[in-house]
């Protein structure tokens, strides 16, 4: 999104006839807003109108955002029901086109903006930010950590968790579903939580990105109906992240709509709140101490015949900021 932004502010300075067609959309909204000009007050209590996420509080992939808004008093949650009655809305497909959940809309620029880590990044950037590090080490760390947990471990919340809650169909083999995501788990666990939180010391915008997941994760029923064993490591990180995060309760109740409450369905018995700290405790510290930006080119290690690889290549060698290896 800051790059949309700043391109779009180049491209104003174009003559009509040179703009981008994309231009005129994305500024249809904030041009009326003064969104490129505007003084917006930024932080924890910007005053004004408020950001609005239009979520679900069962919906995981929407509750980093939600808690985002709630901790820092910067927006709400707007409860929008996922089908006719909700995302299929004429109105709601004006804001997103493709009828899902979360969408955001920033009332004091009039941006719309979809998809929970794009969310993220957006109310960090202009509202919160000490939740994304101004050191591009650390940030692009955060940035890792999003994109490598929404390739390899939301499929598995997708094959273990959404059965549960009755968004999608169980797998064929529950077992096998249940065994990648505990590897997956514990892959991530192992490299991205070595310090208390992938922001360090505090919980970063990655951390609000997967702490609903974690949560879910760590539930009984997970465990019990789709075979997952969830390691100690991230039940420590929910422990954690719950302390520090001012509205964790609506993770825990909601009308009934809670993540705790529709897993709560798959058990005999409601399962114990997931506040209680494990006994292994995970001391803070700086995993990417000593690490500094160097002269010299960027080395990637990559494939030119890979499409995942192509487009950081191309850009580094377009800059000439970048090597192949």
């Amino acid at each position: 999104l800051k790059a949309g932004l700043l391109r779009a502010d180049r491209a104003k300075a174009l003559p009509q006839a040179q703009q981008p067609p994309s231009f005129a959309l994305f500024f249809r909204a904030s041009s009326t807003m003064g969104c490129a000009q505007s003084n917006v007050a930024t932080g924890q209590n910007a005053s004004g109108p408020k950001v609005e996420i239009y979520a679900l509080t069962a919906s995981m992939n929407s509750m980093g955002a939600v808690l985002l808004v709630q901790d820092k008093k910067i927006g709400a949650l707007v409860p929008t029901m996922i089908g006719p009655d909700g995302t299929q809305k004429p109105e709601y497909l004006a804001m997103n086109p493709y009828g899902q959940i979360p969408t955001m809309k920033d009332p004091k620029t009039g941006i719309v903006s979809a998809e929970g880590s794009t969310i993220l990044r957006y109310l960090a950037t202009r509202y919160a930010p000490e939740l994304y590090s101004s050191d591009p080490i650390r940030a692009g760390y955060i940035d890792w950590a999003m994109d490598n947990f929404t390739t390899r471990v939301y499929p598995d919340a997708v094959a273990t968790i959404y059965p549960l809650q009755g968004f999608a169909a169980a797998p064929e083999d529950k077992a096998a579903a249940g065994k990648t995501a505990s590897e997956h788990l514990d892959e991530f666990a192992k490299f991205f939580l070595r310090e208390k939180f992938i922001g360090g010391s505090k919980p970063s915008i990655a951390d609000y990105k997967v702490a609903p997941f974690f949560f879910s994760f760590a539930h009984p029923a997970v465990q019990a109906e789709s075979q997952v064993i969830c390691p100690e490591r991230i039940k420590q990180f929910v422990s954690d992240f719950l302390a520090e995060c001012p509205s964790r309760d609506i993770l825990n109740a909601a009308g009934g709509w809670s993540l705790k409450e529709l897993l709560d369905k798959k058990l005999p018995e409601p399962a114990a709140l997931l506040t209680a700290a494990s006994p292994e405790k995970v001391e803070a510290c700086d995993v990417l101490e000593g690490k500094v930006a160097k002269t010299g080119k960027t080395q990637l290690y990559a494939v030119p015949a890979s499409m995942n690889c192509l487009g950081p290549l191309i850009l580094g060698l377009d800059l000439k900021v970048a090597e192949l290896v």
